[in-house]
């Protein structure tokens, strides 16, 4: 059986999702980033599953042919690892959904440029038909500081926001880094971090603390950032030098760990519209119905989202408690308690 790191299996509530067959199937997330050194290396991403690498930032300046052989940019294929990699040893969120490629950072400089090519970039993803973006790329200050957005642009209402919000309620799962700055003068969002019906994703601890990089809400106009949060602190990722796992942090790897838990529960629940999906993850969420301005709602868990939409009110009597165990018998994984058998997804057994 492959095995799920212990954070994904027991907070974000993957290991019965995974186990009871849904690890992503029929789902297409488009992941925007910088460079993805070696995500064309089959002995570490699995090529059948990647349906389209497109280099926008190569449309927009001289030929570039290091998307996948700079060793130096490495940030999107360590984010897709977090998603797609499937060994004994480490087995990412969606291991089994479909994948798109889009570059559109610029990993040696920092320009206005790059927010209207992340735009075009969603923009791309849309058209490509992607279920869900996840996006660990934000702005806020750039080489140019006469360009620095100000706490009062955090309103949604830039050109690459109200795009994300756009696709959003369109029908698109999106998910979008809330930043690394929390530790900086500048300790807020970037954009489009601040964008509506998105989820904005902090990062947190393996034990839910919160990272104290973690860029800090409210948007300028008020409204609730981040979301929600994952395990951004001290995370492991690929060592895509080896193939090994090595450790890394940043909400870069908290947010597309959280596109992969969304494309396991939205294929569990194929009748769920994004929006339905995207309130399910935050009233799953640890600290729900309270919030604060680092981690949200806090860490989301896509079997309690399972069960609270298939048993509404009901879920808690099926949620696996401290006095419930776990078996297989002839192949098939059970969740016993008070003596009764029922399957990861909450059904009596005979």
């Amino acid at each position: 059986m492959l095995l799920l790191l212990s954070f994904f299996s027991t907070i974000l509530g993957l290991q019965s999702m995974h186990e009871a067959g849904f690890q992503g199937q029929g789902k297409t997330i488009a992941i925007i980033d910088c460079g993805f050194y070696k995500a064309n290396d089959n002995t570490l991403f699995r090529q059948d599953h990647i349906l389209g690498v497109y280099d926008l930032l190569k449309q927009d300046s001289v030929e570039r042919e290091d998307l996948f052989s700079n060793p130096y940019d490495t940030h999107g294929a360590n984010c897709l690892s977090l998603m797609l990699y499937k060994s004994e040893e480490f087995t990412g969120t969606a291991p089994e959904a479909h994948y798109i490629i889009i570059r559109t950072e610029d990993l040696n400089y920092e320009y206005r440029g790059e927010v209207d090519r992340l735009e075009r970039g969603m923009l791309l993803a849309d058209s490509l038909g992607a279920d869900i973006i996840t996006m660990s790329l934000g702005y806020a200050t750039f080489d140019n500081s006469d360009d620095n957005f100000t706490y009062d642009d955090l309103n949604g209402l830039s050109s690459v926001s109200q795009t994300a919000t756009a696709l959003a309620r369109k029908g698109r799962l999106l998910f979008v880094a809330a930043g690394n700055s929390g530790n900086n003068p500048w300790h807020y969002l970037n954009i489009p971090a601040d964008a509506d019906s998105i989820l904005t994703v902090g990062a947190c601890s393996e034990e839910g603390e919160p990272a104290s990089f973690s860029s800090w809400g409210p948007t300028a106009d008020g409204r609730q950032k981040p979301e929600v949060a994952a395990w951004g602190w001290q995370t492991r990722v690929l060592n895509l030098e080896n193939g090994t796992i090595t450790l890394g942090s940043g909400t870069s790897y908290a947010t597309p760990e959280m596109a992969g838990m969304a494309a396991c529960l939205w294929q569990a629940l194929p009748d769920k519209s994004a929006m339905e999906i995207r309130d399910l993850i935050i009233r799953s969420a640890s600290h729900y119905p309270d919030a604060d301005y680092q981690l949200g709602y806090g860490v989301p868990d896509a079997y309690k989202a399972y069960l609270m939409a298939q048993h509404g009110t009901g879920w808690k009597d099926l949620y696996p408690r401290d006095d419930a165990r776990k078996v297989i018998q002839n192949g098939q994984l059970y969740i016993i308690r008070n003596g009764v058998y029922y399957t990861p997804m909450g059904i009596r057994k005979g």
